[in-house]
């Protein structure tokens, strides 16, 4: 029922999904064991671990899962109508085969039910929650999942405890005894508690990149640069085409030329993360190779003719227009990159102005109101793009609402291939189309891609097998295990 990051971290040791993914967003079993996917890629059918349990003894059946998809997912989650009206049944046909049937072929459907963090799809027990209001049950605050570890307490702004279930369906699984989940708010009281041992995992969210180098370092830590494929995120430069000199594509090349996005990894990440040369992040592999990005180095001189040929010559004063870039507080990064994003567009004559506001005001005027010419922001594009990059540029996506298509960008060619390419069950052909899609999008420049956030989870040198999945900074640690 909830799309935060820190509640799946505790509910994804607790409860059990179907399935889950590996590095290459293939699904792997979970509470079902095995799947089978008809040819015409509508009828999947799951077929359930026998002897799972949950927490209070009661067997898991298929009933319970198809409750979950019926009775919570469709009516609670958050995000199900981005999927689930293509549902046409949700049933368990006997104690353990489930089988959902959609209305119309979607490839990224099984990807979507492994990424529990976008769907909601883990299990929930049918006799806890049937005939309530699953939201306000008081189960929430003392769960009962059939996952490796049962929850034990919660102390409210210090910690949640969760300890091993020995009942766990998957033989020998889990190996730690118990789990303790602290909320430590201030940066530098995280760090220090890690450093002293205190804390064994800080996940990529949390980490300084500016502190990174120093515990490369350390062999009593290590840096793992995996676990944030499934959200694949990139930093993006927005920009306004309603109105102004953005309206006008040769402008907006222009500063793609302009932009040094080398320095900006440089100085505004530590040298972390690389270049985004791709509106997909690069941990989508089979999708994203960044061919169809031609601005690999900066062009001054590409970058004044196209800007003189627009329309806009300098003044007397070497000035052609002034553009404002939006910036939300919380993210030193974005700061310091836009401070480069200045001096390098000083160079080709326009002013900019940083105006920036708390991250409330930030999406109110710039997603709501769209009073903005230029604006930072963060868009995963896993872990599939026609869930999350789909919603960033389709014309029926330009809403007064966040985080959809706030430039105003609108581009039929492209609406096509968005609309089509998740019925073709093909990968390679989807790569072909979603290559298509980004031609375009360079083409057209509604946003540029700035840089790949960063994968950087810091951990204890005895605290091994952390982060196994593209959601690692949520995934289950069944199989995490310390070395004495």
């Amino acid at each position: 029922m909830a799309t935060d990051t820190v509640a799946l971290m505790v509910a994804s040791n607790i409860f059990n999904g179907l399935v889950s993914l590996d590095f290459n967003f293939n699904p792997q079993p979970d509470l079902a064991t095995s799947w089978d996917i008809s040819d015409d890629g509508r009828t999947y059918t799951f077929h359930l671990a026998e002897d799972a349990k949950w927490h209070d003894g009661v067997p898991v059946t298929a009933e319970d899962i198809e409750y979950t998809f019926n009775d919570i997912i469709a009516v609670a989650h958050p995000r199900a109508g981005s999927w689930w009206p293509n549902v046409e049944s949700a049933v368990a046909t006997d104690k353990h085969t489930f089988v959902i049937t959609l209305k119309a072929a979607y490839a990224p459907f099984m990807t979507i039910i492994g990424n529990t963090l976008g769907s909601g799809t883990l299990m929930m027990p049918k006799h806890i929650y049937e005939g309530t209001d699953p939201k306000t049950n008081p189960a929430n605050f003392a769960p009962i999942g059939s996952g490796p570890f049962k929850f034990v307490a919660w102390n409210r702004g210090s910690h949640i405890e969760l300890e091993r279930n020995p009942d766990y369906f998957k033989e020998g699984l889990p190996y730690l005894d118990r789990i303790i989940l602290q909320f430590l708010p201030d940066a530098a009281s995280r760090l220090l508690a890690f450093e002293q041992g205190e804390v064994d995992f800080l996940h990529m969210y949390i980490v300084p990149f500016d502190q990174v180098a120093r515990f490369r370092k350390d062999d009593k830590f290590r840096v793992i640069e995996r676990g944030g494929e499934g959200a694949a995120t990139n930093e993006f430069l927005l920009m306004n085409m309603r109105s102004g000199p953005l309206a006008n594509k040769d402008v907006r090349h222009a500063l793609a030329w302009a932009i040094d996005r080398e320095q900006i990894v440089e100085k505004a990440v530590f040298g972390e993360g690389k270049v985004a040369h791709s509106f997909i992040n690069s941990g989508l592999s089979w999708v994203s190779d960044g061919s169809t990005d031609v601005y690999r180095s900066v062009d001054l001189d590409k970058a004044n003719e196209l800007l003189d040929n627009a329309g806009f010559p300098r003044d007397a004063d070497g000035k052609r227009f002034d553009l404002r870039i939006a910036l939300a507080s919380g993210r030193d990064y974005e700061g310091r990159a836009d401070e480069i994003i200045k001096d390098n567009l000083a160079q080709v004559g326009i002013g900019v102005t940083v105006e920036m506001s708390d991250r409330t005001s930030f999406i109110e005027k710039v997603m709501r109101q769209w009073d903005f010419d230029l604006a930072n922001q963060l868009f995963t594009t896993g872990p599939d793009p026609a869930i999350s990059v789909r919603p960033r540029y389709h014309s029926e996506q330009i809403k007064k609402i966040p985080f959809v298509n706030s430039m105003g960008y609108s581009n039929p060619e492209l609406d096509n291939i968005f609309d089509t390419e998740s019925g073709e069950i093909d990968r390679e052909k989807r790569a072909g189309m979603w290559r298509d899609a980004q031609t375009i999008l360079f083409e057209d420049m509604p946003a540029l891609p700035l840089f790949e956030i960063p994968v950087v989870n810091l951990v204890s040198d005895r605290f091994k097998d952390v982060i196994t999945t593209p959601f690692g900074y949520i995934q289950s640690r069944e199989g995490t295990y310390f070395e004495e």
